[in-house]
């Protein structure tokens, strides 16, 4: 029997490690613009507001939000989506 292993899966384990680094690369090349941007001095360290709001703010006030209103404005939601979806067929 051969006491060594074979070259072939060192080369694989190599060309995968270089893929690997090549996509990591490419997805923190793709984020660097925005970092920098929020660490520049005097920038915003807030996220903008986006979606709804009310649950966020009673959860911060102490107070749990209104399930039943969620569950509506989660239906509501849903109906939006199957519209949508609908005027794309």
């Amino acid at each position: 029997m051969k006491k060594g292993g074979g070259g072939l899966g060192f080369v694989m384990a190599i060309v995968v490690l270089v893929i690997v680094l090549l996509l990591a690369a490419k997805a923190w090349n793709a984020v660097m613009p925005k970092a920098a941007q929020a660490i520049t001095p005097g920038s915003s360290r807030q996220v903008d507001d986006h979606g709804q709001t009310g649950a966020g703010d009673a959860v911060r006030s102490g107070t749990l939000p209104d399930m039943k209103q969620m569950g509506q404005s989660t239906d509501q939601h849903i109906q939006q989506i199957q519209d949508a979806a609908k005027k794309q067929d």
